[in-house]
């Protein structure tokens, strides 16, 4: 039978001793560490509930604008709107491709006018005051030259400022373009050869100077022409271009059908949101009635109020132009498909370009070769079944967030809120942090605790453990400024090639934040495993060595299989760690709102929207709330990452 606990045993038990409104010191303890412990999960409790309170009118008020837009005749243009959009993309890939071709077979030469006007307007913004000052100058001299009634010494005078004035230009400026060279460059995929850079400083002082353009530029100009029509001729060239002739040929009429029925669409709308706000403006207006005094403005307001329309509009006759457009959108589909396969028949293949990022943009046009005919059946088939009378549901409406592939605000034409972009945007840039720290953090904690000297234990911890000092703003400078640049300029070297999604064509990117959401996470990482791997028995290494085994077969065999639960919940919670990131992913990650084909795309996160957005939105608006049901799906997931590193933890302690 078990033995009842006597109160002496109690460690916050306290018989005796100096005491404050009959407690004791031990009790305090006991309540200050127990009230903390409430307060926590009253402060975890009070922001489920804000987010739940906030985001719980999100979804009745996403089903009505949905509504709306179905009875608006807007989702008809939408799914038009979908086969215009992927038909515009087809030539827009082959001009990219032609430049990038271009660019890639006239080589330093393509980027010198480029390099020549950068390093202007730098040269520019240093020579302000001598540019006035010469500019003075020469207008006095000019006016003291053409009048008549001025002296010689006037003359001279006007002259010799000038000249003085001149110089001081020339000067200035000539200090000035000597300081720069390629790593100056706004854009440092620009850098040229060194040949053209003396050449290019000179020019630019001989432009201020003159006004003109100078000899150089326009011999430069000139051979650039050249080149560029000599690489126009190739055949393969010339092929691309008569794609996108075809792929333009129908586009501008299939546009402007598209263009009229969202005016259409546009005007419905406008109908229908005076109908749905009528009964709020009508109320608004009674109010004003009530509180005010002055006749005219009581006469102006009933007028007004008069004038509000609450009757609703007839959406069967507002929509009876886009039932009546199915025959004219067939006809413009079918030759817009049938003129497609006969543009892709001449798309030249991607092994005849020079150019990588040309032959990165050929393989997004075979790619869309494959799906376009997909996407306008699939999209004619939505619009032939289409009917403004079927109200939106509630689960569409849920779905429709969690699931949707679009997340578009402060939109004219509709606002959609789809999680799935962000979503994958963090989990991607979540990933790759992940596999990145994991080497690094989990073999440096194995090395610090088991293999390495005291000496090398002193100095490699400390500066792990720095790492977590450093604030994320700065870093994510360091990515935007100089880790992107680096990777962009790099990833264009021939032994990167065999890297799928390079060469990189942004400075922000997937990767880039990942690689620096990797240093932030290793510390974190670190330091777990290290608390894992000091929590093995230390019996268990002495019995191994005691075998016959060496340090790394001790580690590896015994050490590591003992604490492999420890490890895992300390990688849980960098990912956690990682994936609640909000500085490092809003700068780096590039911002771009869509599903990422490729870790060197650029994308959106959970967290960079939040940060983005959140100040420009009205309180309780439909936007507010979409907001506020991402950030109640981020706290999910990291509360679940939470309560899984914790479970992974309790069980490791207890195998301990």
């Amino acid at each position: 039978m078990k033995k009842k606990r006597q109160k002496s045993e109690n460690p916050f038990y306290s018989g005796s001793g100096f005491r404050i409104f009959g407690i004791g010191k031990q009790e305090a303890i006991k309540y200050f560490f127990g009230g903390n412990a409430t307060i926590a999960v009253i402060v975890i409790a009070l922001i489920i509930g804000f987010l739940i309170k906030e985001s719980a009118t999100f979804f009745p008020q996403y089903r009505d604008s949905l509504d709306l837009y179905r009875k608006s005749g807007q989702e008809f243009v939408s799914f038009s709107d979908e086969q215009l959009t992927a038909q515009k993309k087809l030539p827009s890939l082959v001009t990219q491709a032609r430049v990038n071709e271009i660019e890639e077979r006239l080589g330093a030469i393509y980027r010198v006018s480029s390099v020549h006007s950068d390093f202007k307007t730098k040269v520019l913004k240093n020579t302000s005051s001598e540019r006035k000052a010469y500019k003075r100058a020469k207008s006095r001299l000019e006016s003291t030259q053409a009048n008549q009634s001025s002296s010689a010494d006037e003359k001279e005078e006007a002259q010799d400022d000038y000249e003085a004035a001149r110089e001081a230009l020339r000067i200035t400026a000539q200090k000035t373009a000597d300081s720069l060279d390629y790593g100056d460059l706004k854009t440092r995929s620009w850098a040229t050869d060194d040949k053209y850079l003396t050449p290019i400083r000179n020019s630019i002082v001989e432009n201020l100077l003159t006004g003109e353009q100078t000899a150089f530029l326009k011999e430069i100009i000139a051979e650039e022409t050249k080149l560029a029509e000599e690489v126009n001729q190739l055949d393969f060239i010339r092929n691309l271009s008569k794609a996108k002739d075809g792929f333009s040929e129908h586009l501008p009429t299939f546009e402007k059908f598209v263009v009229g029925m969202a005016e259409i669409a546009t005007q419905n709308k406008a109908q229908a949101i005076n109908f749905v706000t009528a009964k709020k403006r009508k109320d608004a207006l009674k109010a004003k009635l009530e509180i005010t005094n002055n006749e005219e403005t009581k006469i102006r307001t009933e007028l007004e109020l008069k004038r509000v329309l609450d009757i609703e509009p007839d959406y069967a006759e507002l929509n009876k132009p886009f039932y009546g457009s199915l025959d004219k959108h067939l006809e413009l589909t079918n030759r817009l498909q049938k003129q497609n396969r006969e543009a892709f028949t001449i798309v030249p293949s991607a092994s005849e370009f020079e150019s990588k990022i040309a032959r990165k943009k050929i393989k997004e046009i075979k790619e869309i070769e494959n799906s376009i005919d997909e996407l306008f059946t699939e999209k004619r088939k939505q619009i032939e079944s289409w009917n403004h009378s079927k109200p939106f549901t509630l689960s569409e409406a849920i779905t429709g967030f969690f699931f949707g592939t679009k997340w578009i605000t402060n939109s004219s034409w509709q606002d959609i809120y789809g999680l799935v972009p962000l979503l994958t945007g963090s989990l991607a840039v979540a990933i790759i942090a992940v596999l990145i720290a994991i080497p690094f953090s989990v073999g440096g904690a194995i090395y610090v605790n088991r293999l390495s000297t005291p000496t090398e234990r002193q100095i490699i911890k400390p500066f792990i453990e720095f790492i977590e000092a450093i604030p994320s703003i700065v870093l994510a400078f360091f990515g935007v400024v100089v880790l992107g640049t680096v990777i962009q300029e790099y990833s264009q070297l021939p032994w990167f090639s065999w890297i799928p999604g390079f060469p990189v064509e942004g400075r922000l990117t997937i990767l880039n934040a990942g690689l620096l959401l990797a240093l932030m996470s290793v510390p974190t990482i670190f330091t777990l495993c290290e608390d894992a791997l000091n929590n093995v028995p230390s019996s268990y290494r002495d019995a191994s060595l005691a075998l016959g085994a060496t340090k790394l077969q001790t580690v590896t065999k015994v050490v590591l299989p003992s604490c492999a639960s420890g490890i895992i919940a300390a990688v849980l919670l960098g990912f956690g760690r990682i994936i609640g990131e909000t500085m490092v992913v809003l700068l780096v990650m590039g911002g771009r709102i869509a599903i990422p084909k490729s870790f060197t795309d650029p994308a959106h996160s959970m967290t960079g929207i939040l940060a983005q957005e959140i100040g420009e939105v009205d309180q309780g608006s439909l936007h507010w709330g979409a907001l506020f049901m991402v950030g109640f799906a981020l706290f999910v997931i990291a509360l679940t990452l939470n309560y899984v590193s914790q479970r992974v933890l309790k069980k490791f302690t207890k195998h301990s």
